[in-house]
């Protein structure tokens, strides 16, 4: 192959199809990976490596194999923003996020502590991990904490995994499906905000950001946070 002829595609799910297509209408040959062999967008690939996306050294060392062929590596419609600016920042590849970048903008305890040092308001939060929560409870802190509350996996999406804790009664099953949900096996309990929801979708080019979306999200099935549809 030529040099700067491939691109790396995460996911090989439907969400990823337009990703795929797009690489092949430009030129370029599409390398797409992801855990499931059987994925629906398989066929689409002119090579398919499965490699489980959190396997970020695995990914990497893919990427190093393609040498000058890979000209960039994405995705969308996934959780793995972090695996993709990982795998471009050792590849030194130009105009990528920093991994620290992707790690700010997907921890949500990484993404709050931002937050705070900035001084952006946001609610009280604090961090729990699956060996922590014994320790939590006997410790009186269970006591302190003010309901309702919200406990999420700090590296989840999708609202899997979080719910609304409305008494301490709540507590243990909610933190317990929670670090589940995570991959760490951390989760992060904050304050509850009463009010709507919405969501802002945005395109960063050339260092220029451009709204191109703003959504009103219509959550149901309390104590969970499930998006039924948005305006």
């Amino acid at each position: 192959m030529m040099q700067n002829s491939c691109v790396l595609i995460l996911g090989a799910g439907l969400m990823q199809k337009p990703s795929i297509e797009a690489a092949k209408a430009l030129g370029y040959k599409a390398v797409v990976v992801d855990a499931n062999p059987h994925a629906v967008c398989v066929p689409f690939a002119d090579r398919f490596e499965p490699i489980d996306l959190k396997n970020k050294d695995a990914v990497l060392a893919l990427a190093q194999s393609l040498g000058s062929e890979l000209a960039g590596v994405f995705t969308a419609g996934t959780d793995f923003s972090t695996t993709v600016s990982y795998v471009a920042e050792k590849c030194h590849l130009p105009k990528q996020h920093s991994y620290q970048a992707a790690l700010n903008a997907s921890d949500k305890i990484a993404m709050r502590t931002c937050f705070k040092e900035a001084a952006v308001p946001s609610p009280h939060f604090t961090q729990i991990s699956r060996t922590e929560i014994a320790s939590f409870i006997a410790s009186g802190k269970l006591d302190e904490l003010t309901f309702p509350s919200v406990v999420k996996p700090v590296d989840n999406m999708g609202a899997r995994g979080c719910r609304m804790i409305r008494s301490k009664e709540e507590f243990l099953p909610a933190v317990e499906e929670a670090v589940r949900a995570s991959r760490s096996g951390r989760a992060i309990l904050e304050d509850y905000m009463m009010g709507s929801e919405y969501s802002i979708d945005a395109v960063v080019y050339h260092d220029t950001l451009t709204i191109t979306g703003f959504a009103d999200r219509h959550i149901f099935y309390e104590p969970y946070f499930i998006e039924m549809g948005h305006t």
